[in-house]
């Protein structure tokens, strides 16, 4: 078995090595570490070593705690055990030892503490539930391949929910601006509004300065959606390693109620700066497999329509004794 070397901050090794892997991210940098701890998170980095003494896997990974404002959440933490969660991982160098990285991170006994919520990376095409010593679920996505010729790209679109909302948001006088630290503020007060309207908490424009700052050297962008220098969606992604994240996704109510489809154009923009900039893939993030809900199905629906390869993950939920 590997041992686990645990700590909350590493040098530059740990980037190096990441970068190295196709299955690097962002979501798996000690830069985003950093951000973890900024955000009231404590940030893991666990090395998995062999016998000889080299690193041949490795995860961050971050403790959220349950929130003690007030009495009610002070009486939920003593019944509440912490959560222990990760994106796109683990990062392991060496596809031989797969099942030992797996085995080891079981047997890791920090995790036996604190509920479990991990994501596989969609391109790691390791079977998890053929491990009985993981609790797993299967989550899927849809990847866009960006290797083919733009208008493969267009004409894999359904046409009439996909295609034609972009051609009527063009028509509709929609126009796409990259994000920069010039208009990063429009993006704030957007993002501002709707967190307000679902009753989240909002972020200063300070805060996301030094988020885009942080990232950009990274791999991270973004589009907005504007009408007559209004604000009506944005999307934030990432693109370490050419594989495109999108994340941050937000709309404005007039874009639902005038039905500009800026979310349409935004995202056909992103495929062709994805193309334009040699990008291999473009994750459009997950979705469940086996939809029940009303909602579930129109996300299934909505991906879906962008012509991209289904591909399945898993997300690991805990640890069978």
């Amino acid at each position: 078995m590997l041992t686990i070397d645990v700590k909350e901050e590493v040098d530059s090794e740990w980037n190096n090595r990441l970068i190295k892997s196709e299955l690097a991210t962002i979501y798996q940098t000690r830069e985003w570490g950093t951000l973890l701890s900024e955000m009231g998170k404590k940030p893991l980095f666990l090395e998995f070593i062999n016998e000889q003494g080299n690193v041949v896997a490795q995860l961050l990974l971050s403790v959220s705690n349950p929130s003690t404002k007030n009495l009610r959440n002070v009486i939920k933490k003593i019944f509440r055990r912490s959560i222990i969660t990760w994106a796109y991982g683990p990062i392991i160098f060496n596809p031989k030892l797969i099942n030992d990285v797996y085995y080891s991170l079981s047997k890791f006994s920090y995790l036996k503490k604190y509920k479990i919520l991990g994501y596989q990376h969609p391109l790691s095409n390791h079977d998890l539930s053929k491990l009985d010593y993981l609790s797993v679920e299967q989550w899927a996505t849809f990847l866009i391949d960006l290797n083919q010729p733009l208008e493969v790209l267009y004409a894999n679109i359904d046409n009439h929910s996909g295609r034609k909302n972009i051609e009527r948001s063009q028509k509709r006088g929609v126009i796409i601006e990259e994000i920069t630290e010039n208009n990063l503020e429009d993006y704030v007060n957007l993002l501002n509004q709707t967190s307000s309207l679902m009753g989240r908490k909002k972020i200063s424009l300070e805060q996301m300065n030094r988020i885009w700052k942080f990232l950009k050297p990274l791999g991270y962008s973004g589009f907005l959606a504007k009408k007559n220098d209004t604000t009506l969606s944005g999307i934030l992604f990432s693109f370490l390693n050419n594989f495109i994240i999108e994340a941050g996704v937000i709309r404005a109510e007039e874009d639902k109620n005038q039905k500009l489809y800026s979310q349409d154009l935004i995202k056909w923009k992103i495929i062709e700066w994805g193309v334009l900039n040699k990008m291999k893939y473009y994750n459009l993030a997950g979705f469940n497999p086996e939809p029940q809900s009303t909602k579930e199905k129109g996300i299934f629906r909505y991906k879906k329509k962008w012509g991209g390869i289904r591909t399945n993950y898993w997300i690991i939920r805990g640890l069978n004794k």
